[in-house]
């Protein structure tokens, strides 16, 4: 018979009697306390007494920084789109694929710099660089404002995108630098939501700032976009000078004002018994080494195709801007209408990683599963529906598009545990799975659907692997679909070949 006591300062079974002898349970093998209601909200409350002090310090740190410089990452981005549809496309007669080009041009640079930038975090400390990377994307924002041309526009956002490159896979990995697997996912989703938060209020900011700012100082209401977008950004950056630590064990790891170095040694002992190791520099060895693996071709592969299957929701704006349909709304109304897409993104992306981190037992793949199959299926539907004569359905499925968009914090804390051990292999396949993505988006739009083709034909995020034709209307039906980023569409004039 066995029986078991427990560690009364930490909760932990860190004994077991077995026919009345005492023996001591290695720590590997001892068994958490069960979650109290508190902890399944948040589970600090259920961590011993000095972890949860470090755990506090760590979310009101990190978690805060991070989901402000992914908040404005995304600000930064998203502004363009949100500019265009408010009066830049014919201040600058963007009418061809200038938008698409600007857009490419932002992520060209995004692809270029992810991995190298990633890299560096294994000798700079997050502190200085991360920071360093938010100013530079904060300037050129604040200069997009002065453009005259489109050309100037190009330049602007790939250096824009060559800054903002290294914030998110940066952000994960710090993450999963500091948070055991039971903590990670629901991090990790909260700083993905913010991306969503940025979209959100980059509708709202542009629909304020066309309303109120249209003219002020001779300056349109879309350059004021980029205005306030940079003077947002730039005090975020000097916040991160002052609060981002280096991460447990990297040679920079230096006590501040708020970690002490009792909370370092603690920082690196919690991710010592899950078996996450210190960062070392990478070799061309170490990378050979990996190549070997399968994390290094599976991983990137299957979350670029998972990424580019979720997203159809950013057409919105376009379909409601079209001229076809028949109910026309000015820029601000235009602005506030997509609102409703973020919103049930980001909820969506809260339940989904507090589910992976509790009824899901840290099993990663059910919320993954679930928001490409949901976007799937209303994709499906929105190509083969009428495209302006049901405009409540349109509506609904645009809205409910967004459920499935925002488990990418899931996915990249799956990556964190699964390359867990070493920090140089974290950091490279982060950014590798981000970066397929983006050399897939960036090269695509230009060759298969283009801003062009918004204008004869039905706008979707969808582009099709494979279609049928219907005999009799001409028109074609969706198999499977892959979205992101590639308007597509048909009307009953021109069909999709398969």
């Amino acid at each position: 018979m066995a029986e078991k006591t427990y560690d009364g300062n930490h909760g932990y079974e860190d004994h077991i009697v077995v026919n009345g002898h005492e023996l001591a349970v290695p720590p590997a093998y001892q068994a958490p306390p069960k979650a109290t209601w508190k902890g399944r909200i948040w589970d600090t409350f259920d961590a011993p007494p000095e972890e949860r002090k470090l755990l506090l310090k760590l979310d009101a740190v990190l978690l805060l920084f991070g989901c402000l410089a992914w908040f404005c990452k995304t600000l930064d981005q998203g502004n363009l789109n949100t500019a265009f549809v408010s009066g830049m496309e014919e201040d600058l007669s963007m009418y061809a694929n200038q938008l698409t080009t600007a857009t490419t041009m932002w992520t060209v640079g995004y692809c270029i710099g992810q991995i190298p930038s990633n890299m560096v975090l294994l000798y700079v400390s997050p502190r200085w660089w991360i920071p360093s990377l938010e100013l530079v994307w904060g300037l050129c924002t604040l200069l997009t404002y002065r453009v005259t041309h489109y050309r100037q526009l190009y330049a602007l956002r790939f250096f824009v995108g060559l800054a903002e490159s290294g914030m998110y896979p940066a952000l994960h990995w710090i993450l999963g630098s500091f948070y055991k697997p039971s903590e990670l996912a629901k991090r990790a989703s909260l700083l993905g939501t913010a991306a969503g938060l940025g979209s959100l209020f980059s509708s709202i900011l542009q629909a304020a700032a066309y309303t109120n700012l249209d003219g002020v100082q001779s300056i349109a209401g879309w350059r004021w976009l980029f205005i306030i977008d940079a003077i947002i950004t730039l005090p975020i950056a000097i916040m991160g000078y002052v609060f981002l630590p280096a991460v447990p064990g990297h040679r920079q790891s230096r006590p501040t004002f708020w970690l002490t170095q009792k909370d370092i040694d603690l920082a690196e002992t919690r991710m010592l018994s899950v078996g996450r190791e210190p960062p070392r520099g990478l070799s061309w060895k170490r990378v050979a080494k990996y190549a070997t693996s399968w994390h290094f071709y599976l991983l990137p592969i299957t979350y670029m195709a998972w990424d580019n299957s979720v997203k159809i929701t950013a057409i919105m704006p376009f379909w409601l801007k079209n001229a076809k349909n028949p109910v026309q709304r000015g820029v601000s109304r235009r602005n506030i209408l997509v609102l409703p897409v973020t919103a049930t993104g980001i909820v969506a992306g809260w339940i989904g990683g507090w589910a992976s981190d509790g009824v899901f037992r840290g099993r990663r793949w059910p919320p993954i599963l679930f928001g490409a199959l949901w976007t799937m299926i209303i994709a499906i539907i929105l190509v083969n529906i009428p495209l302006y004569t049901d405009l409540r359905g349109h509506f609904a499925l645009y809205y409910l598009s967004g459920i499935g968009t925002n488990f990418a914090g899931v996915y990249f804390s799956w990556i964190n545990e699964i390359c867990g051990t070493d920090a140089s292999k974290r950091a490279l396949i982060l950014a590798m799975s981000n970066d397929a993505s983006f050399v897939l988006q960036s090269i695509v739009p230009n060759f298969v659907w283009k801003q062009t083709d918004c204008k004869s034909i039905k706008p979707s995020h969808v582009r099709v692997l494979m279609a049928s034709r219907r005999p009799k209307t001409n028109q074609g039906s969706l198999v499977y679909c892959c979205p992101e980023s590639f308007p597509l569409g048909y009307d009953s004039g021109r069909s999709i070949s398969s």
